[in-house]
Parts: structure tokens; sequence; C-alpha cells
């Protein structure tokens, strides 16, 4: 197969794209290309269209005399027909900022994704970058049968423009349209050229068309969706908005497309399809749980004046952690391409071998960074000596400074509960104070096993006090060290863990909770932990009050790593 490359130069705005060595033209042969700009009511307006002639190496190289900037649209559509008006490639790029590049790669994959996202635009009346993105986490297949274009278009637009969808639970849930519009915007072009954007997106399929190998373009065409998760973070944060909003909107998305009946059933998608959407729903619910942690994790222990070195070892953890996962896309990039195709060409592999592959690949990541973060014995042996000098006459129990992952495996605290406790100690000692009033949500069931007391004082846990004929009473416990802003802080980590406990009681016994139950348990715990953090009093030497940044900081840091 012959590879093809393209070049489109205008006045102040470059853009190139190539089309991959799995689609090419034909050598010799006539085409059209037409560049369209993507209207605010989802329809196209054509900029111009110029004839191409591709050479003996089918390439194919045209020049356009202008092209809009992404102060104009938001989106650049360019359709290539051939010589009988067929149209045989088409793909969208996020319009490039003045003086700037923008680069898109054209593949078979690229046009079934552009054709669905032009369509979804038309029934929707919008060019939402939203609907764009929502989109191109979904669809990594490029196997579509007849209908499957206009049931994703209708997908999407359920699932994003709708009311009970993604953008309608944000703004149900106190995200403001500025900050929406914001968000928007920021997929598009983010000021911050380190982060991704949907432009990085197109940039991997250019890359991924450019290489000589299909091996290798599907490779790196699946590592470019493996992008979104990155993508839809990095356009919170730009916008202002709360990463727990963006994860919670995506689950209200998938309630909302739930309600189409396109996921199954015979007027469904096309059962190739939509098992390529399984599993790429699945990868990028994990890794944007994980994106999200990472995040809020790093911005916290900065606040929280975390030195250099925690936070390397803790970004060092992240990176390898990314790392690990990324091998999802590129060692599975022939699966989310076409299902049936690779379990063809893998005798003896069903989906579910894949599904567990991939679960273990995210599991091992998991396990290692929670490893890489744990503090060392020397950095707990230090704090808990800190405390005792901060302190006199404090008993800190045996195993502080010590979680329980699993019901035997004790582990250090991570890295940033050290630095909040640390934060918290030099507070203290330069002249500051904490205080805290306690929260009031109930205790879990499963939680009230342990939390409480004993009529017979030398029990700890409900099942060895009853049954040794004492009474147990599930209760918050209370604290009496010779501080009494210590006695605050575990105050707070305690009612922080009844809050987490809570969120996930809803799995308890075995429970498969349905997804308005798990965006309802999300919503909770999100409101849970901002009054705990309204809740605190935390004032500085001279009698500055802490800052909402930093004691929102402190509840962050006080939950335990969960990329859920």
């Amino acid at each position: 197969m012959k590879r093809i490359s393209r070049s489109i130069l205008a006045a102040a705005t470059l853009l190139t794209f190539g089309a991959g060595t799995s689609f090419a033209l034909t050598a010799n042969s006539n085409y059209t290309i037409t560049s369209s700009k993507l209207q605010s009511n989802g329809t196209l307006a054509t900029i111009e269209t110029v004839p191409a002639l591709t050479d003996a190496d089918g390439k194919l190289t045209f020049t356009l005399t202008t092209l809009p900037t992404n102060a104009e649209v938001n989106f650049i559509a360019f359709t290539i027909k051939d010589a009988s008006g067929t149209v045989v490639r088409q793909g969208v790029a996020p319009a490039p900022p003045d003086g700037d590049v923008n680069q898109l790669g054209i593949n078979d994959l690229a046009t079934v994704q552009a054709t669905t996202f032009l369509k979804a635009a038309e029934l929707a009346g919008t060019d939402d970058p939203i609907l764009a993105a929502y989109l191109l986490v979904l669809l990594r297949s490029p196997d579509l049968q007849a209908g499957d274009v206009l049931k994703l278009a209708t997908l999407g637009q359920t699932a994003i423009v709708g009311n009970s969808g993604f953008e309608g639970y944000m703004l149900a849930n106190g995200v403001s349209q500025a900050k929406l519009a914001a968000l928007k915007s920021c997929l598009i072009y983010n000021p911050d050229s380190s982060k991704s954007t949907l432009r990085d997106f197109t940039k991997g399929y250019y890359t991924a068309v450019q290489s000589s190998s299909t091996a290798t373009e599907t490779s790196e065409t699946q590592k470019a969706g493996g992008l979104m998760a990155d993508v839809f973070m990095n356009a919170a944060a730009c916008a202002d908005v709360e990463l727990d909003h963006i994860t919670n909107a995506h689950e209200a998305a998938g309630a909302a497309a739930d309600t189409t009946g396109l996921f199954g059933g015979p007027e469904g998608l096309s059962a190739n399809l939509m098992s390529s959407i399984d599993q790429s729903m699945s990868a990028f619910n994990r890794k944007i749980g994980m994106v999200k942690m990472v995040t809020d994790y790093t911005n916290a222990l900065n606040t929280l004046q975390a030195s250099g070195a925690q936070v390397s070892t803790f970004i060092a953890a992240a990176q390898a952690m990314a790392a690990s996962t990324a091998a999802v896309d590129a060692q599975y990039g022939d699966f989310f391409r076409d299902p049936a195709g690779y379990l063809a060409a893998h005798p003896g592999t069903d989906a579910s071998t894949i599904q567990s592959a991939i679960n273990s690949i995210f599991q091992n990541a998991w396990t290692t960074f929670q490893n890489a973060i744990a503090a060392s014995d020397a950095e707990i042996n230090s704090l808990k000596a800190v405390i005792i000098g901060a302190f006199p006459g404090i008993q800190l129990p045996p195993d502080f400074g010590t979680n329980y992952i699993g019901p035997q495996t004790q582990v250090n605290w991570p890295i940033q509960q050290v630095v909040m406790v640390s934060w918290m100690l030099n507070l203290i000692q330069g002249g500051g104070s904490i205080s805290y009033t306690r929260d009031t949500t109930a205790i879990p069931t499963m939680m009230q096993q342990w939390m409480g007391s004993c009529s017979t004082p030398q029990y700890w846990d409900q099942q060895s006090c009853t049954g040794n004929g004492g009474t147990w009473t599930s209760q918050r416990s209370t604290f009496e060290t010779p501080s009494t802003a210590f006695n605050a802080y575990l105050a707070m980590q305690q009612d922080v863990n009844i809050v987490d406990m809570a969120r996930n009681s809803i799995w308890d016994n075995n429970n498969q909770p349905t997804q308005e139950q798990r965006m309802q348990a999300a919503s909770d715990f999100m409101t849970r932990l901002a009054s705990i953090e309204s809740k605190i009093v935390a004032t500085k030497a001279g009698g500055t009050s802490a800052s909402a940044a930093e004691k929102k900081a402190i509840i962050k840091l006080m939950l335990q790593p969960n990329a859920n």
C-alpha cells in the first residue's frame, strides 16, 4: 500500500495532514479537496475546493488560500473526493490558534470518526467540542455497519447535549454556563502548551499515518485514543471545573446513552462495534479515574508545600503508572480496532480473556504505584518524633502511620498523608491553631463492626465484644490527646474515612449498584467532603486564616488513593 502526505499552508495558519498506509489513495489520479468550517449550528460551510493529482507514489500535495483559526470556529472539516465525486476520505481537526500549527492524519478510522461527529453535530445543531471528544472516546474501530453512523450520532447527542447527559449534569450540579463554555474552549486549545488537547489527538493520527507500517499506524492511532482521559482532565483544570464533576458527568453520559437502547438488541449498534466500545469505555473509565486522582494529589501536595523530593517521588510514581497503562493501547490496539478480527487471529482467546489481561495491566500498575508512593520507615519514625515532641504526653497507637491494604497487608502511609500531617504540625508549632466541628454522616453498616465502643473496654470490635457478653455501641470516637489541635485532626481523619466508606458502601455484600446509584453516591461524596471542609477552622500565626485551597488540600490528602 502507498502512503500519502499533504500539507496545507494558509496566511497565518499551518495545518499538515496525511493519509495512512492502510487507507491509501490511488496513484496518478485526480481528486478534489474541500475545506469547510463547522458552524455553531452544526452545519458545514464550504471555505474552498481545490483540485489535486496524486503522483506515482500516491502523494497528494495542495495549497489552500485561507483557513480559520480557533478564534473563529472550533473545527475545520476536510473532504476528499475522487473524479466521480465519491467521498473517499474525511477528516476533522480543531481549528489552530493564529500563527500556530495543528496536524491531522486521515485513515479509515479518522474518516468514520469525522463522519460520525459531523452527523451528530448536524442532529444536535451544535459544534460542541464535548460531543466530539465523547465520540472519540467511544469510537476506536472503523468497522461500522449500515446504520451505525446515525445510531452513534444519536447516542452522542443524547449522552452529551441531552438534559440528563454530560452537560445537563454539569449545569445541574453547580457548574456555570461560563465554566462549561470554558471547558469546551479548553478542549480545542489550552494556553498551557504542556497540556494535551484535541489537537494532540489529531497530531497522534498524523504521526500514525506518517509511519511506513500498518502495525505502527494502528498502534499510534490507538495511543491517540488512549490520550482522551488526559484531554478531558486538562480541559477541566484549564476551565477551573472540579475534576469530580468530569468523572460524574461521564457517568451521567453513560446513563443517558443507555436510555437510547442502542447498546443492545436488534435495533442497537452492530456487534463488533459494540464489543470495541465496551473495551474502549472500560479502559477510558480506568484511565480518567487515575488521571483525576494523580492531578488532585499533585495539586494538593504543592498547596501544602510538600518538599521537592516528595513531589518528585509522587510524580515519578504517577508517570510510571501512566506508562504501564499505556501498554493497553499499544498491546491491544488491534483488538480495539477490530475485536472479531483479533479474536479470529488468536484462537483460544475470547473477549473475557482480553478483558482479564487488560485488568491485570491496570491492577499491576496500580499496585506498583501504591508501593512507590508509600513513605519510608524513616519518614514515618521522624513524623512520630515530631508529633511526640510537639505534644508532650501524647501516646500514639502502635500502628500510627500505617494503613491496611486488605485485611492482612499493612503498609506505611502514602507520601501525601505524611505531607498533610507535617503541614498541620508546622502550622501549630508556628503559633497557629486548628479546630473542627464533627460531621454527622451516618456510619456505614460495614464500618460499624469496628467503629464504636464495647461495654467491656478490652474489646475493640463488634464481634469480639458481643461474643464475650458485651454490648457494642457504634459511634464516632472521642479523641482525648493532650492537644486539642491534634484531636481535631484525628476527628477530621475519621470523618473523612466515614464519608469515603459511605461512598463505597453501595458495593457492600457483593451488590452491583446501578449507574444512577453510582452517580448519587459520587454526588453525595462531593457534598459531604465540602461539608467537612466548611467545618475546619485553621488559623496561621498572626491570625491569618488558612485559604480555601489549603483546607481543600487537607481533605484531599486525607483520602486514601482510589482510582475509581
